[in-house]
């Protein structure tokens, strides 16, 4: 929900006061939240000595490496993967401070991560469900939003979209609320995957002619889908936390990281095979944009006829003409390119709902039930009216 709430609220703010008053509002909220907090105290209850100062050392390590990682994410496909230097230093050096965390925590006698069943096999399968779940949702911010504005629709025009987009989080997260079920917590999950992929599906069929109306509800059911799944999720992990309640910061790094390194992830790899599927794409338009084709030379003089009106030279008409027409290859180019990103997407949610299915039935053939047969009462000893006793 935080994504088109800000886009809602942020451009208002920034008319009022630029960038002051959208930092002096974030100020605020924050201020806010520790008067909730500071005013809505835990009911008492034992205390004990929870951190050591080993801990310091390891959040240091472990921020600073996830901070380093997740600004490669966010700058890498802007500077591009292999043209800054720093890329590559910042990468390196995420990777070894976050080793080096993990390592001092997984050798300690009394850790701040349990590392060890951070490694099990069900919860790293959950953090990566919760990464691919982020990754599809990345289709708002990248996908759609992105689309839209390469149509060169602005910030006022999607307001409505974001409205939508707002409207399908908070149904989500309250259909979730209401209908969730301990004994049934993988269905929540496929339905989500389903309404993402069908929303991005949807939006695949997108053209130059598409607007944000045509995506209202593609991008309901994304948004719904996207919320619809917390709940469940959450569940899934505190049965964990409820056998041991040592795992509860464990669970809380783990379910924090993955949903924002996931949407981080995701934008930056939907937002780098954009970019390679643009290239690949405009190669291809331009590559049959030749002066011999009639229909080309037509699209070049009805250009070139839009400037005559303002441009007396016919050759700075041909030039202006000819720009337009580049112009109108590069918008086709990208709308070929999102259609790409949107069927990638609508791929990754089917792919993950038949893994999640597969596993699923796995668990369900190679778990079988205890049989509990019933047990014959014993056999008690009948006692005659002559006072034999008969089994």
């Amino acid at each position: 929900m935080a994504t088109p709430l800000a886009r809602l609220v942020s451009e208002d703010l920034l008319q009022i006061a630029q960038w002051r008053g959208l930092y002096l509002f974030e100020l605020g909220m924050a201020l806010l939240s520790l008067g909730c907090v500071l005013m809505l105290k835990l009911p008492p209850g034992d205390r004990f000595k929870a951190f050591e100062k080993l801990d310091f050392l390891t959040f240091g390590l472990l921020a600073t490496g996830f901070a380093l990682f997740c600004a490669v994410l966010s700058l890498g496909r802007i500077e591009w993967w292999l043209e800054a230097q720093w890329i590559g230093i910042a990468s390196a050096a995420s990777i070894a401070l976050i080793c080096a965390g993990l390592a001092i925590e997984h050798n300690r006698s009394n850790p701040l991560l349990i590392t060890r069943w951070l490694g099990s096999g069900a919860i790293l399968r959950l953090g990566l469900a919760v990464i691919l779940f982020r990754v599809v949702l990345s289709e708002q911010s990248v996908g759609a939003v992105g689309f839209l504005q390469a149509l060169n629709m602005g910030s006022q025009q999607l307001h409505t979209l974001y409205l939508v987009m707002l409207l399908g989080s908070v149904s989500g997260l309250a259909v979730s609320a209401l209908t969730i079920n301990p004994a049934h917590l993988i269905k929540p999950l496929l339905i989500s995957l389903a309404m993402m992929a069908i929303g991005a599906w949807m939006d695949s069929h997108s053209t130059n002619l598409t607007r944000q109306s045509n995506m209202y509800l593609s991008q309901f059911l994304l948004a719904f889908g996207g919320t619809f799944f917390l709940g469940p999720t959450l569940v899934l992990g505190i049965s964990g936390v409820l056998a041991n309640p040592r795992n509860m910061v464990s669970f809380s790094v783990l379910f924090g990281i993955t949903q924002n390194i996931g949407g981080l992830i995701g934008s930056a790899a939907l937002g780098t095979f954009q970019v390679v599927r643009e290239k690949f794409h405009s190669s291809h338009v331009v590559e049959h944009l030749t002066l011999i084709d009639p229909l080309v030379q037509a699209r070049l003089q009805s250009y070139s006829a839009s400037y005559s009106s303002v441009i007396a030279d016919p050759s700075l008409r041909n030039s202006q003409g000819i720009r337009a027409m580049a112009t109108a290859a590069t918008r086709e180019a990208n709308v070929l390119a999102y259609n790409d990103v949107f069927m990638l997407i609508a791929l990754i949610a089917v792919l993950t709902m038949i893994w999640i299915s597969a596993r699923v039935l796995w668990l369900k053939m190679t778990t079988q039930p205890l049989a509990l047969a019933p047990v014959a009462p014993a056999a008690s000893p009948i006692v005659s009216n002559s006072g034999v006793k008969s089994s």
